[in-house]
């Protein structure tokens, strides 16, 4: 006992010291533990933050359309992907739905053509082996869709403040069409041609993509609902509302507005000759007849000055088209020359330029077009937009200029509220 008792009054001290060390290392030890919880904690939250903010992690489908842009439905697909070739032909897939992710980089579809060549796409690419055909659709973060869409829609080398105001719209415009579920039986959201936005024609680009992730998350809205954010390449002087194809009242969030900022553009001014027996060859198409067109005549106009109405005779009919798109479709100048504003001559497309137009005809020998801007005429104007921001207008002052009373919203959640 004596001797326990001496080793404890002569080691009292050293043993406090080593208590009181065991204790403040502990306490050292949780402390950090409770730092990394708390660092891990923020850093996990801040990445939901970036998600929500601009929608990095949300998805979007696109369905893939072929090389001339006529069909959904493919009848062989050939992908290049982790170093391998695979092709898929239609009746001859091991499954219905096949997923291709490629472990690292992007999958090349060499069946397809596009302005850049055969495109690369990101993400998901689903292979649906439908009766009519194969559906090719690529699925991919909706951030990441719009670096393809907005050089696709509009140079890279327009201004800053114009590849902005783009990219907003066209988030706006894939969200609506996202929201609206309208090619739910193709199990995808939207189309990548002119039907809804022109896709990964071109690759990114790092003006474009700058001004993505400038605006991030950021889309229209009023009364805490999504707009249609519609876009065009030329103004005829002016803007219209959705009236030109038959919406009555004209969508609230429109605007009617003189637009002359692109007025000095080569398209503000146009003029195509359609020979008689080209009428004639359209009218047949349409109509399934052969009767002689015995004249042509514009029959409306909407407030803005489109041709919402016009009428073809024939020997024993006459027919009325009354959907701007459709007119415009009838009026094909494809296989014709069309003279610019500049007077440059270009080869016509599958539709008129724009339905702003008055008709000079020549019975039986030819109908001379005359028409301003490119494009439908609603919404704003892509050309205008960068001469707006020239002059210095901020993204913000341009679409508050062609769409009414709205809200630039940066999203936090799935819901413009």
């Amino acid at each position: 006992m004596r001797k326990i008792r001496f080793f404890l009054e002569r080691y009292y001290f050293l043993l406090v010291l080593l208590m009181w060390a065991v204790l403040l290392n502990q306490a050292v030890i949780l402390k950090k533990a409770d730092t990394r919880k708390k660092e891990t904690s923020e850093a996990q939250k801040e990445e939901e933050n970036k998600a929500g903010a601009g929608g990095n992690e949300e998805k979007i489908r696109v369905l893939l359309m072929d090389s001339s842009y006529e069909r959904y439905y493919h009848q062989e697909v050939t992908l290049s992907f982790d170093g391998k070739v695979e092709m898929y032909v239609h009746g001859q897939m091991k499954a219905s739905l096949v997923t291709v992710e490629p472990c690292s980089g992007e999958t090349q579809v060499l069946s397809l053509k596009r302005q850049q060549g055969c495109p690369r796409y990101p993400g998901k690419l689903l292979l649906r082996d439908c009766e009519e055909g194969i559906l090719l659709i690529n699925e991919l973060a909706l951030e990441e869709y719009l670096e393809r869409v907005v050089p696709s829609e509009m140079p890279a080398t327009y201004e800053t403040e114009a590849l902005k105001a783009q990219a907003v719209c066209a988030r706006t415009y894939a969200r609506k069409k996202m929201e609206e579920s309208r090619f739910e039986e193709y199990g995808a959201d939207l189309d990548d041609s002119v039907n809804d936005q022109v896709y990964n024609n071109i690759s990114p680009q790092t003006e474009t993509s700058e001004a993505v992730k400038e605006t991030e998350g950021e889309v229209l809205c009023q009364n805490g609902e999504l707009i249609e954010a519609y876009y065009f390449s030329t103004s005829a002087g002016f803007t219209s509302t959705d009236e030109i194809w038959g919406a009555v009242p004209a969508a609230s969030f429109l605007k009617s507005v003189e637009c002359s900022f692109d007025k000095e553009e080569p398209w503000s001014r146009w003029e195509v000759k359609i020979p008689w027996d080209f009428l004639e060859k359209q009218a047949a198409g349409k109509w399934e007849t052969d009767c002689k067109v015995k004249n042509i005549e514009i029959v409306r106009k909407s407030i803005s000055n489109a041709v919402t109405g016009l009428r073809i005779q024939t020997e024993n009919s006459w027919y009325i088209l009354e959907n701007e798109l459709e007119i415009r479709r009838f009026l094909s100048p494809c296989g014709l020359t069309v003279t610019r504003k500049n007077g440059e001559q270009v080869k016509g497309g599958n539709t008129l330029p724009s339905a702003y137009f008055t008709l000079d005809v020549d019975r039986n020998v030819s109908v001379t077009v005359s028409g301003s801007g490119y494009g439908h005429g609603v919404g704003m104007s892509q050309n205008a937009a960068n001469h707006m921001a020239e002059q210095g207008k901020s993204y913000r002052d341009i679409l508050n200029y062609f769409f009414k009373d709205v809200d630039i919203i940066r999203l936090d959640t799935t819901s413009c509220m």
